[in-house]
């Protein structure tokens, strides 16, 4: 009787423990399953509110940022997202005659400026038909490119495409170091009465200034790349390492890329003058070139190819031949 109660005292248990876990692993992989349905779209979901259209006109707008001198394909126009065509419907009304409608008018075209997404396109934003893409677009016609680096050349820096300026050259000059404390060696009657003149007028002690750039443009802004450099160590050996360099890309009349690399190769100051933004200013302006005290010539130095001259030289310059002695004697023109 003792064995026969106590059992029927104890609660009645419907499920294992082994059971259970096996029904949670069940639910868990039941809901997971559903999970990835649903990720995948299979599961039918709740069609979203499609916009009414109308009456509205579709305008073909980027879907992501497009940069300048790039050529537009049809791949600047697909919406990976949404997968369609990155178009904006604007009334009527707000269409003006400037915006590009048709997206077959922009395949092929190059930009000259950066484009970002959601943006109309209009034709001011395209250089001329049949311009090649990359850097070489932003290049006006008739001008030539060249890569300054940023360390040789002073205030390049800010300047955006398209932005005029003006590049000078100096380097100080001593003209009486190797000469005995004098400007030059010449002789006869009047040879003090120049070397006086020389002080007076300081002429010893100048600097030579050269105007190498007029009117040039930025085609591409400063940007910083990395440059290979070898080097020897002790302990490794060889090593490449790399370097960052600040470049700019200037447009300048063909003439005029000779006497920038000559005025880099020697390391002069270079220094920059940048023109003015407005519309008012004319364009065929010409910074004049410096004229320095001469007391060979006068007022100032007759540039080559220019074609000045100054009849108010003071002297001439007549050489002496004396046997094997060769003189530059002053004369005095009048």
């Amino acid at each position: 009787m003792t064995t026969l109660t106590s059992r029927r005292a104890q609660p009645r248990r419907f499920f294992a423990p082994g059971l259970m876990v096996n029904v949670a692993l069940v639910i868990l992989a039941i809901v997971g399953i559903g999970a990835g349905v649903w990720a995948t779209g299979l599961y039918p979901r709740k069609a979203a509110a499609v916009r009414d259209t109308s009456g509205l006109t579709p305008v073909p707008v980027p879907a992501a940022r497009i940069s300048a001198y790039t050529k537009i394909t049809r791949d600047h126009f697909w919406d990976a997202r949404n997968q369609r065509l990155s178009v904006i419907y604007l009334p009527p009304q707000a269409v003006t005659k400037e915006m590009v409608l048709n997206i077959g008018d922009l395949i092929g075209r190059v930009l000259n400026h950066d484009k970002q997404p959601g943006y109309v396109f209009t034709e001011a934003d395209f250089y001329p038909k049949g311009t090649r893409e990359g850097i070489v677009a932003g290049i006006p016609a008739g001008k030539r490119a060249i890569r300054v680096p940023a360390e040789r050349v002073d205030g390049l820096f800010g300047l955006q495409p398209g932005d005029r300026f003006d590049l000078v050259a100096s380097m100080g000059i001593d003209a009486g170091r190797g000469g005995g404390g004098q400007a030059f060696n010449v002789g006869g009657a009047y040879g003090s009465q120049l070397a006086l003149q020389a002080r007076l007028s300081n002429w010893q002690r100048q600097a030579t200034v050269r105007l190498l750039v007029q009117n040039g443009v930025v085609v591409q802004p400063m940007t910083t790349r990395q440059v290979p450099v070898f080097q020897n160590t002790l302990t490794q050996g060889g090593v490449t390492r790399m370097r960052p360099v600040q470049e700019i890309v200037i447009g300048v009349d063909p003439d005029e890329v000779a006497k920038l690399t000559e005025a880099m190769a020697v390391e002069a100051k270079i220094s920059t003058v940048p023109r003015s933004g407005q519309p008012g200013d004319p364009v065929n302006s010409v910074t004049p070139e410096l004229q320095p005290v001469n007391p060979f010539t006068g007022t100032g130095f007759a540039f080559a190819g220019s074609g000045a001259t100054d009849s108010r030289a003071p002297f001439a310059m007549v050489e002496r031949i004396s046997g094997r002695n060769r003189e530059l004697t002053a004369v005095p023109k009048r």
